[in-house]
């Protein structure tokens, strides 16, 4: 008789990750309300508490032998309570998601427990706490509504279904079988709709990146700096010293920086061509490299790149490249991102930093209609009225209100090769009716220009400092700001930017 050859099935990547997490007991069975024969009310999610990844955090996890994950009554009951705990405790919230979506035997009343998972995940972010999803085989539906396209940070496991309607549903409502490629993790990710996609045996590692960049400073190991850390700015030698105490051209509650525009003045167009043409790295690579240990979050436009992580210093922050390769110019999803980024900082307390890299925003056609302009201004607004600590850094190419919706921070820094103007050389010769370079000779773009102007707040020693002297000098300014009253660096932060520029008078 032959021998029956069996497999093992594969190892849930879950069960390593949950391996410390406290299970805390369900609740009521949800009531057979539509009447369905041998219906099963339990809920499909069950939540828990305890250390993911070596980070304290309230875990939701979806259960898909149970009706498919599907979320009714009861489930919403569990994810209001769980949402409940993160809040109470001071954690970050981990979705894991195996879901169809709504339970259909229970009707409207299984569809309202989408509304109870809005309401509570807005009392997680008013607590200022993240919420972070991973979207497994399945995520459809509500749950994609609800919690896998609506979280702070998002990622997607490679092979899995993601997307509003399950392809039967698609087949079935509009009598085609959408195509292999769509309503996959990979396709969200193409879309910029997740932060990442992987496989099953990556995600405790995207997931320990993200959940140290979320977790409170308290409940993250290794985690931020406490407030009355020593300065170590002077140790650095790599950027322009600069005087904190300094009141010259200061409103009330502001102290700027001082500093002086390093090597040879050039002229407007010579800036120009420096930051076009000059050797230095791209926005998104800096920013990369000052935030090694972290996610990013992803768009549609990959002209901006964001990323949540830790300063070498261990100091969590947001991070936004506008534009992330030189020379590139965003569209309205890249302010998109640098609104969506804005509002995360402030939800979580972290400090906002943007580098700016742009000979303005995208302006043909497409953009146009796609609603390039109001995108300006919604991330200008977010990131004026970001509550956190600010930091902008003019890198490379400064063009328009397309650069100026990232600079209106708390703290300017202009590299030496980088330049702000009210229009790209081109635009302004083309309005003016001079030549390109009287254009850029007239704009007051030069960094000690916009020093002197009372824009910038210090001018860097070099545009490229390595990365042990810039995330030094970051993190010290941002050590200044955190210890300043919030109300009085808000005020300075509206002043400035509301009262006009006070140089050159």
């Amino acid at each position: 008789m032959a021998r029956r050859e069996t497999t093992t099935p594969p190892r849930d990547w879950r069960h390593d990750l949950l391996a410390e997490v406290v299970r805390q007991p369900g609740g009521p069975a949800a009531p057979n309300r539509l009447g369905w024969p041998d219906y099963d009310g339990r809920p499909a999610m069950w939540w828990g508490a305890g250390p993911v990844e070596g980070v304290p955090a309230v875990v939701a996890v979806w259960d898909f032998t149970i009706h498919g994950g599907s979320f009714g009554e009861a489930d919403a009951t569990a994810f209001t309570a769980a949402v409940n705990a993160a809040i109470a405790a001071r954690r970050p919230l981990v979705s894991l998601v195996r879901s169809g979506g709504t339970r259909l035997q229970e009707g409207v009343a299984g569809l309202v427990g989408l509304a109870r998972v809005s309401i509570a995940l807005g009392q997680l972010a008013a607590a200022g706490l993240g919420h972070i999803a991973v979207s497994d085989q399945p995520t459809t539906g509500g749950m994609w509504v609800t919690v896998g396209s609506q979280a702070d940070l998002r990622c997607a496991v490679l092979g899995a279904t993601v997307g509003f309607s399950g392809p039967r549903v698609v087949a079935a409502v509009t009598g085609t079988l959408p195509p292999s490629d769509s309503h996959t993790a990979l396709a969200a990710a193409a879309a910029g709709l997740v932060d990442a996609a992987v496989e099953p045996s990556a995600v405790a590692s995207w997931l320990g990146h993200a959940l140290r960049a979320v977790a409170p400073p308290d409940r993250a190991p290794g985690g931020q700096a406490p407030a009355d850390q020593t300065s170590t700015s002077q140790t650095s030698t790599d950027l322009t010293p600069t005087d904190l105490t300094s009141t010259d051209r200061a409103p009330a509650g502001r102290a700027p920086l001082a500093g002086e525009a390093p090597g040879p003045r050039r002229s407007g167009w010579e800036q120009v061509l420096a930051a076009r043409e000059g050797p230095r790295r791209p926005a998104g690579v800096i920013l990369a490299d000052l935030l090694a240990a972290g996610v990013d979050l992803v768009g549609p436009d990959r002209t901006v790149r964001a990323r949540i992580g830790l300063l070498p210093t261990g100091l969590a922050a947001v991070g936004v490249a506008v534009a992330a390769q030189r020379g590139g110019a965003p569209g309205p999803d890249g302010y998109r991102l640098l609104s969506r980024a804005a509002g995360l900082a402030g939800r979580l307390s972290l400090p906002l930093l943007t580098l700016v890299d742009t000979p303005g925003a995208a302006c043909g056609p497409a953009a146009e209609a796609a609603g390039i302009a109001p995108q300006i201004g919604a991330a200008m607004a977010a990131v004026l009225t970001c509550p956190s600590p600010t930091i902008s850094i003019i890198v490379g190419e400064g063009g328009s209100g397309g650069a100026l919706a990232a600079a209106c921070a708390d703290v300017v820094l202009v590299s030496p090769d980088g330049y702000l103007t009210a229009l790209a050389p081109e635009g302004a010769a083309t309005t003016l009716r001079i030549n390109l370079a009287a254009a850029a000779d007239s704009a007051g773009l030069r960094p000690d220009d916009l020093l002197a102007l009372g824009f910038a707040d210090a001018v860097l020693e070099r545009c490229d400092a390595d990365l042990p002297g810039l995330a030094l000098r970051v993190a010290d300014l941002l050590h200044d700001l955190t210890l300043r009253d919030s109300d009085v660096r808000l005020a300075a932060r509206r002043d400035k930017w509301s009262t006009g520029l006070v140089g050159f008078q």
